[in-house]
């Protein structure tokens, strides 16, 4: 989302979330205007239904009702109002007054006045009604007095209460929008400075984010990104390194290939062509190799990912399949190749078989190649516990070849190196890449003698798989 579409989507939350807070504020507004406006008039009604009760008496023969004009005159100056009375026994017809008045519930007590909303002639009225005992045998009952007035002025001075507070308060929320609108633009402008300076960078900047003036809660945003460069980073300079040498190294072995082949087409006989198509079918074999083994190398690189997706492995088992297939390529040479290890024991590590398939491969391979003919190989997988470390699964493999002097044994895990003393001459990316296969599985390899008088024991270290 764009800076810009982030402040009209908080703009228009901000508007919808104030205007409903408005909606419920008006509502209770309202009410309070409403109860304030009664509590006022009802002064007025109160007023002139006690001066009529005090004007209400009896005779031995009959209720004498004597309507001071002071009692409705409260209701008449300047006023919009009509105003109904009734005065009368409760449930029959009154003595004087309008008939047919809403009367009050029950539960109605002596000289207490109550007050109540009702309908009359199709008009809303405030109507207030009160008690008055006669204190005569002749007449038990109280009277009832109901006063009533239409509502227009108590309307109009809820209208004008209402209208006042909702809109001294629709201000508010109107200057409280702006002052948000306003921070919010002030804290999104460093956002809005950050993904410019982004879109400004060259396409092969991938350099750390530098954003010291971001808000505190941008800043894990930022530095997910700044992760996520690093790792692209990372991957690119894989890439990069990958073709580099790539081209590097498959750039002599093409050349060799194409003057073989350029010979052989020069001659004229077959049988003068056939020590040449001998030649190119190795430069040919080594070519392949050489790819194969490059392209495994950029595969076991930890930035790759494919280390990550692990599930578990045996690799006692493992480690047999491999001396079995490549028993054939230890034949030609008549070397030894064997394995030394329980055939019913498991040691199963998390890992990717297809790079533990590598790995043991290269290895095996390293040690035919390296190992004379008539030499012994021996691959053996064993279970190694340590009380300062948990359990591992140890992977050797040891050749009676020439062995690696003590202080080249570091230098040759790094990429293309070859010994020159040597004699077989290899890409120098086997140990690189068995070495990077092991650091993916968080393991650790080691270079040491033989137990004989010549030789190499390469030793590898895996954790075992728990549960």
């Amino acid at each position: 989302m764009k800076a810009g579409s982030l402040k009209r989507g908080l703009a228009l939350w901000l508007f919808g979330v104030l205007s409903a807070l408005l909606v419920v504020d008006a509502w209770f507004s309202y009410s309070d205007a409403l109860t304030a406006a009664n509590q006022a008039y009802d002064r007025s009604l109160s007023a002139s239904l006690k001066g009529i009760a005090e004007r209400v008496d009896a005779s031995h023969t009959e209720i004498v009702v004597d309507i001071p004009y002071s009692a409705l005159e409260l209701f008449e100056a300047g006023s919009a109002d009509r105003v109904y009375y009734s005065v009368g026994i409760a449930g029959a017809a009154p003595i004087t007054g309008y008939d047919g008045l809403p009367q009050p519930g029950a539960g109605l007590k002596p000289n207490v006045p109550v007050f109540y909303d009702g309908i009359y002639k199709g008009e809303a009225l405030r109507l207030g009604a009160i008690l008055k005992p006669l204190y005569r045998t002749e007449f038990p009952q109280p009277v009832l007095v109901v006063v009533g007035e239409t509502t227009n002025s108590r309307q109009d001075v809820v209208n004008q209460l209402f209208l006042r507070e909702v809109g001294r308060k629709a201000l508010l929320i109107v200057v409280a929008l702006a002052v948000a609108l306003l921070a919010t633009r002030r804290a999104v402008k460093p956002i809005e400075t950050l993904g410019e300076s982004i879109r400004a960078r060259p396409d092969d900047d991938l350099t750390a984010v530098a954003a010291p003036d971001l808000p505190y809660e941008v800043v894990p945003l930022v530095d997910a990104i700044n992760l996520h460069m690093d790792r692209i980073g990372r991957m690119v300079e894989a890439r990069r390194r990958f073709i580099t040498d790539a081209a590097h190294q498959l750039r002599t072995p093409l050349a060799v290939l194409n003057t073989q082949s350029e010979y052989a087409l020069r001659q004229e006989r077959v049988d003068d062509m056939r020590p040449a198509v001998v030649a190119l079918h190795r430069s040919l074999g080594s070519a392949i190799r050489l790819t194969n083994q490059l392209l495994s190398l950029s595969r076991a690189e930890p930035v790759n990912g494919l280390a990550l997706s692990r599930q578990p492995v045996d690799l006692a088992a493992l480690a047999r399949e491999m001396v079995i297939e490549l028993l054939p390529l230890a034949a030609q040479k008549r070397i030894d190749l064997g394995y030394d290890g329980g055939a019913d024991q498991a040691l199963t590590v998390s890992g990717q078989p297809v790079m533990l398939r590598e790995m043991i491969a290269n290895l095996i391979d390293n040690a035919i190649r390296y190992t004379p003919e008539g030499g012994v190989v021996t691959v053996a997988v064993d279970r190694e516990d340590a009380p300062e470390t948990n359990a591992e699964a140890v992977l050797t493999v040891t050749d009676s070849g020439p062995g690696i002097p003590a202080g080249e044994r570091e230098r040759v895990f790094q990429r293309f190196v070859r010994l020159t003393t040597a004699d077989h001459q290899g890409s120098g990316l086997g140990l690189s890449i068995v070495r990077e296969i092991v650091l993916g599985h968080a393991g650790r390899i080691s270079l040491g003698d033989a137990s004989g008088d010549r030789g190499l024991q390469v030793a590898i270290h895996l954790p075992l798989a728990t549960g």
